[in-house]
Parts: structure tokens; sequence; C-alpha cells
């Protein structure tokens, strides 16, 4: 039994809800330790064994993952990633609300950056090519990211590291995808009061009327997005 804590509560049963037939690929962005969050665990329970991990750091030898999986790791900076490569299913848990920020001390993007700390819409760009490493109409982009209108930075650099996202950012990605040939196959929202009882709610979570149940410290609110090719 794989004890999930947090938003990984609601995050994990999301995606891995959607994914069928073990024989089939998976790549999971941001992964490259494992053994922490239940994101690798449940796929590896699950009976997947045709899986790859990346992230802009590398899976080291004591990693969970290495310790418990043959799996192949890729280190990259996804917005570089090799687009020759094609899965079933394309998994991110909370992962592109970091992109082109910083996290635990380090930049989230490659290249020079001196003309500024952040790269806004490396989001949009991640998911775009997560998009193009679909291998068929079956396939699924399956996406967790904090829901809400704030905006976390470090306290003692003042440099971001967490993008919420409103319905005019929840709306671009969707009008984005859809431009690209893709369609919504899954919206769903959850939110919770204590980080341990979660409630599936509406889309009108979304509306500021409803902003004084949303956590500015730590995302409560989550929303969950699976992309199709048409």
């Amino acid at each position: 039994m794989i004890n999930l804590k947090g938003t990984k509560i609601v995050e994990i049963p999301y995606f891995i809800n959607q994914i069928e037939d073990s024989s089939k690929s998976i790549l999971i962005i941001g992964e490259c330790k494992g053994g922490t969050e239940g994101i690798s665990e449940s796929i590896l329970e699950k009976g997947f064994n045709n899986v790859t991990t990346t992230d802009i750091l590398p899976s080291e030898p004591d990693s969970w993952l290495r310790k418990n999986t043959n799996w192949d790791h890729i280190q990259s900076d996804f917005i570089k990633f090799n687009e020759s490569n094609k899965f079933d299913y394309v998994i991110s848990i909370s992962v592109f609300e970091h992109f082109g920020f910083w996290f635990a001390g380090d930049r989230m993007f490659d290249g020079n950056y001196d003309d500024d700390v952040i790269k806004w819409n490396h989001d949009i760009v991640g998911i775009k090519k997560a998009s193009k490493l679909l291998k068929d109409k079956d396939s699924k982009l399956i996406i967790t990211l904090p829901a809400g209108p704030y905006f976390n930075t470090e306290i003692h650099n003042g440099f971001p590291y967490l993008r919420y996202y409103d319905t005019t950012r929840q709306n671009l990605i969707k009008k984005i995808m859809e431009d690209e040939g893709f369609y919504i196959s899954n919206e769903t929202f959850y939110l919770s009061e204590d980080f341990v009882n979660w409630n599936e709610v509406g889309p009108e979570i979304n509306h500021p009327q409803y902003y004084s149940y949303y956590n500015p410290y730590t995302p409560n609110v989550i929303w969950g997005l699976t992309i199709q090719p048409k």
C-alpha cells in the first residue's frame, strides 16, 4: 500500500485511473529519484515496465528508481527533448508550474538567463512539447497543475518558483492545444482545506468569489487535464 500525502492524494489517482494496458509505454516528466511521492511507485505497482523518466537532473545510482526499476532515464531540459521518441502515455504531475522558474536554488531551464531570471511561457512550451510525444490518437498527455490566482517566490532572493493557473491561463492552454490539433478528454478540479481530505469540485472554483478558499502559500486546489490528439 503506497502512502500518498498532500496533493498526491488526488493527483496520482487522477492519472493512474486513466492508464490501461501495462504493455504500453509511459514517459514521466520531472522524475529522477522516485520513492518519495508515489508517482513511479504507483506506475510500477500497476505493472508497467516500459517506462522512461526524464528530468533536468540526473538519476543517481542510489535513487529509488535505479534500485527498484530498469527504466531508462533521459537527463534533459524537457524543451529540448527528442521528439522522435513517442509514448502511449505522457505523465506530468505538478511539474510544468516550475518550468522556466527556479526550484530548490536551481533554475529549471538551460541556457543564458542574464537578461532575466525566468522564462514566463516555458510551461506552455513544455506542454506543447509533451503533446508532440504522443504516439497516436489513443495516447494521453495527463497533467496536474495548481489552480488559482497566486504566484510564489523564494523569500531570500525573490526568484519565482511556482505559478498557479487561473481561468485566463487555463483557457489559454486549452485554446493553444486545440489550435495544435488536440482536444481535452478530461478536466477535473480538486479542493482541500487540510491537504488530507479532498473533494472533487466544479470549474466554478476558478471564479473570484471563491478565491477565499485558496491557500496563497501552497496549492490546495488542483487542476487535472488530459489531452489527446484529434
